[in-house]
C-alpha cells in the first residue's frame, strides 16, 4: 500500500516533466537556470543544492521561523515531514523521526555543524542550548539516516542549526515574550563591527511555569557570543561561545523515590572554526569544540522524613576535526576529512564511582559527487569511526540522480548507518543510594545496569526521492518513499516480578528490596521493518499568500515489544498571508495519530491549531514588531508522557511578543 501510493506520487511527477525533451539540457532558457532553489550543506558536507542532495532534506528558513510564532526551538520541527514533538516536562522536550523512544537518541544534532548529541544518556537536552531563536537564520534538517557523513548516531536524520553571521543582524534588538503558564523571556542583541571583525552578543532571561499537574518549572540565564575574522585574504576564523544556567522544577508528588525538587543546570560551549580557501578549486578546514553539560540534584524520597539521594550528571565533549574539498574538473567534486573526540562523564548514580570516565574515538570520511553527462549525477560517500566502546564499523551510501530539467530531480540510493550506544547503555551500573538527615546510608536499591556487551544498533535505509520546482506556479513538491530495516534495538528493560526480556542475573544483588523487582538492564533485543513515504509541498499563491503541507505515512513491523512506536501519520498545514507590508497571519494545523513511544505507554491521536497575528511598527528610526501568539486553539491533548495522565495535557495557550530593533 505504501510503495504503491508513492509510485502514484512519482509517476504524476514523471508526467510534469515528460513535456521536456530529451535535448532539454542543452537547449534551456536563461530563466531556467535562476529557479530559486534553496542551497545545503548538511546532507554531504559539500554545498550543494537541493536537487543534488544524497537525502530528502527540509530547510526551515527565517520567515518560517519567524512566522510560527514558536519560542521553543524544539516546536519547529513540527513545520517538517514525519518529525514527532512531543515534552515530556514543560522543560524536557523530544523529537524524533520515524523511531520515536523516550531519550530521542536516534537523530544527531548540530549547531554550526557542532554536535550537541548527549555522550551521557543520548539525544538532547534542548532546554539547555545557550542559542536564542531570534539568532537561527536557518534550520538543515537531513529525513533520513546520513551516517556516512556525521557518523554514528545520524541514524534517522540529522538537524543542523545555522546561526545567523554577525553582518546581517548588525544593531540592536530588545525581544519581549509574556504569556500563559508564567512564561516570560527577555533577550537583548547587539551586534556591530570592530577594527579586527565583527561580533555578535546574545543575553537573555526564560522562565516558565510548566504544566498544570506538574512540578517542571525553569529559570535559565543564557549568553552567547559570535565573532566572524578575516585574518588574510582566503583565511578567515569564526569563535563561538555560550553559557546557560538555571533551575528546573524535578519530581513527581507521591512517587516515594522521587518526590518533588530542583534541578541546578550549567550548560556551555566553545567553537572555533577556521577556513583558509587555498585555490578557487580548494578549500581547508578545521573545527575545534568543547561542550559541557552538568545537572546537579538533592532528591528527597518518602522513605523517611528528610531521607534523599544525590543525583549529579556530568558530560563533555572535546572534538577536534579537518576537512579538504576539492574540485575534480568540472564533472566531479571531492571532500575528504578525519576527527578526533574524547566523550568525559561523572555520576556516581550512573556509574557507581565519582570518578570522571572517557570513551575516545576517531574517524575518517569521504565524499564524491560525479556528473559524468548534465542529466546524471552519481553521489558516494563513507564515514569510517572507531569507539572504544563498540570497536571500528563502516557507514556507507551511494545515490543516483536522474535530471531531465534543471528543475526536476529524480533519486534513488541505499545507505547503511550505525547507533553507537552511548556510555549509560554501555556502562550503566546505578544503584541508588539513599542517605539519611545525618548523612548515613538509609539504603541501597539496584536500578539501572548493563548486565551484558551491548552493541550498536544499525540500520540498512533505502529510499527513492523526486523533488520538483514550477517556478511559473511558485510550486515546489518533494517526496520521499523509503524502506528501512534496523536490528539490534538498544532496550531499556522493564521487567515485572522479576520477569525480563534481557539476559539479567537474577541474583538478589540485582533485585530492588523495596519493589521485589529485578534492576532495569540496557540490552540489545529486537528491530523493526519500518516503511513508508513523506510529502512536502510548498504553494506560493501570490505575492501575499502561501501554503505548506506536509504528510508522513509510516508502516512498522517489529519485533519489539512496542510494535507501534511512532505515529501512522503526522500531517501539517501551514498558511503565512499578509494583510499589507505591515501585518500578517500565520496559521498551522496539525494532525498526529495515536501511538506507543518506547517507553512512554500510549499516547493518544490529537489535533493541533496555532496562530500568530503580527504587527510592524515603526516609530521615528526604531523599527518593531508585536505579536500574538497562540497555541492548540483546541481541545487540550495529551504532550509525549502517555504514562502520567493528565500530568502531560497541553492546554490552549497564549502569549505576547514584542521585538524592538536600534
Amino acid at each position: 500500500m505504501v510503495i504503491r501510493s508513492l509510485l502514484v506520487c512519482l509517476g504524476w511527477a514523471l508526467v510534469a516533466t515528460a513535456s521536456v525533451p530529451a535535448s532539454a539540457a542543452s537547449d534551456l532558457s536563461e530563466a531556467d537556470f535562476l529557479v530559486d532553489i534553496p542551497t545545503v550543506l548538511t546532507a554531504s558536507r559539500l554545498s550543494q543544492p537541493l536537487m543534488d542532495a544524497p537525502n530528502s532534506t527540509s530547510v526551515i528558513d527565517r520567515e518560517q521561523i519567524e512566522a510560527s510564532g514558536y519560542h521553543n526551538i524544539s516546536d519547529l520541527f513540527r513545520l517538517v515531514p514525519g518529525f514527532y514533538v512531543g515534552q515530556q516536562r514543560g522543560w524536557s522536550h523530544n523529537v524524533s523521526h520515524t523511531l520515536a523512544d523516550e531519550f530521542a537518541r536516534h537523530i544527531q544534532v548540530m549547531i554550526d555543524g557542532r554536535a550537541i548529541y548527549l555522550a551521557t544518556i543520548g539525544g538532547v537536552r534542548w532546554d539547555t542550548l545557550p542559542l536564542s531563536i531570534d539568532d537561527i537564520e536557518r534550520i538543515e534538517v537531513v529525513r533520513g539516516a546520513n551516517a556516512a557523513s556525521f557518523g554514528a548516531n545520524a541514524f534517522t536524520g540529522i538537524i543542523n542549526i545555522i546561526t545567523r553571521h554577525p553582518d546581517d543582524v548588525v544593531g540592536r534588538m530588545l525581544h519581549l515574550t509574556a504569556g500563559d503558564h508564567d512564561h516570560r523571556e527577555a533577550w537583548f542583541r547587539w551586534a556591530g563591527w570592530s577594527q579586527n571583525g565583527s561580533h555578535r552578543i546574545t543575553l537573555g532571561d526564560r522562565r516558565d511555569g510548566g504544566f498544570t499537574y506538574q512540578d517542571d518549572d525553569e529559570t535559565s540565564h543564557i549568553f552567547n557570543y559570535r565573532g566572524e575574522f578575516e585574518l588574510a585574504t582566503g583565511k578567515s576564523l569564526s569563535v563561538q561561545l555560550g553559557t546557560l544556567t538555571g533551575k528546573r522544577g524535578e519530581g513527581r508528588a507521591g512517587e516515594i523515590a522521587f518526590l518533588p525538587h530542583s534541578q541546578d543546570v550549567d550548560s556551555g560551549y566553545m567553537q572555533v572554526d577556521y577556513q583558509h580557501d587555498l585555490s578557487a578549486d580548494n578549500s581547508l578546514r578545521l573545527k575545534f569544540y568543547f561542550n559541557h553539560l552538568n545537572t546537579q540534584e538533592v532528591v528527597p524520597t518518602g522513605l523517611l522524613p528528610g531521607s534523599y539521594y544525590d543525583f549529579d550528571l556530568l558530560g563533555q565533549r572535546l572534538h577536534l576535526e579537518g576537512q579538504y574539498t576539492q574540485l575534480l574538473g568540472q564533472e566531479a567534486r571531492t571532500v575528504v576529512g578525519a576527527y578526533l573526540r574524547r566523550d568525559t562523564v561523572r555520576s556516581e548514580l550512573y556509574w557507581d564511582t565519582n570518578e570522571k570516565l572517557n570513551s575516545d574515538s576517531w574517524g575518517m570520511f569521504g565524499h564524491v559527487e560525479w556528473r559524468p553527462v548534465p542529466t546524471w549525477l552519481l553521489n558516494v560517500g563513507a564515514f569510517w569511526e572507531d569507539s572504544e566502546l563498540v570497536g571500528n564499523r563502516v557507514s556507507p551510501r551511494a545515490t543516483l540522480h536522474w535530471q531531465p530539467h534543471p528543475s526536476h530531480s529524480f533519486r534513488i540510493g541505499i545507505s547503511k548507518a550505525y547507533r553507537n550506544p552511548v556510555m549509560f547503555e554501555a556502562l550503566a551500573n546505578s544503584t541508588i543510594t539513599v542517605l539519611q538527615p545525618d548523612g548515613s546510608v538509609l539504603g541501597q536499591f539496584p536500578h539501572i545496569i548493563s548486565s551484558s556487551v551491548v552493541k550498536p544498533e544499525s540500520m540498512l535505509s533505502r529510499d527513492i526521492g523526486y523533488l520538483g520546482i514550477w517556478p511559473e506556479a511558485g510550486l515546489t513538491v518533494d517526496v520521499r518513499l523509503f524502506r528501512e530495516r534496523f536490528d539490534n534495538f538498544i532496550l531499556l528493560d522493564r521487567p515485572l516480578g522479576g520477569a525480563t526480556q534481557c539476559p539479567i542475573s537474577t541474583t538478589t544483588s540485582f533485585v530492588n528490596p523495596v519493589t521485589g523487582e529485578v534492576a532495569r538492564d540496557w540490552c540489545n533485543n529486537g528491530g523493526a521493518l519500518q516503511q513508508g513515504f513523506e510529502i512536502q509541498t510548498r504553494w506560493q499563491a501570490n505575492d501575499r499568500s502561501s501554503i505548506m503541507l506536509n504528510h508522513a505515512d509510516l508502516r512498522i513491523d517489529a519485533s519489539m515489544s512496542e510494535k507501534n512506536y511512532s505515529p501512522s501519520h503526522i500531517t501539517g498545514l501551514h498558511l503565512m498571508h499578509d494583510f499589507s507590508k505591515t501585518m500578517n497571519l500565520s496559521l498551522s494545523h496539525y494532525w498526529v495519530s495515536g501511538f506507543e513511544a518506547i517507553g512512554q505507554g500510549i499516547i493518544p491521536a490529537y489535533r493541533r491549531l496555532d496562530a500568530r497575528l503580527a504587527k510592524r511598527f515603526t516609530i521615528d528610526d526604531l523599527d518593531g514588531q508585536i505579536a500574538l501568539v497562540w497555541q492548540n486553539l483546541g481541545d487540550s491533548y495529551i504532550e509525549f508522557n502517555g504514562r502520567n495522565q493528565p500530568e502531560n495535557e497541553f492546554d490552549r495557550r497564549a502569549y505576547v511578543h514584542f521585538q524592538l530593533d536600534f
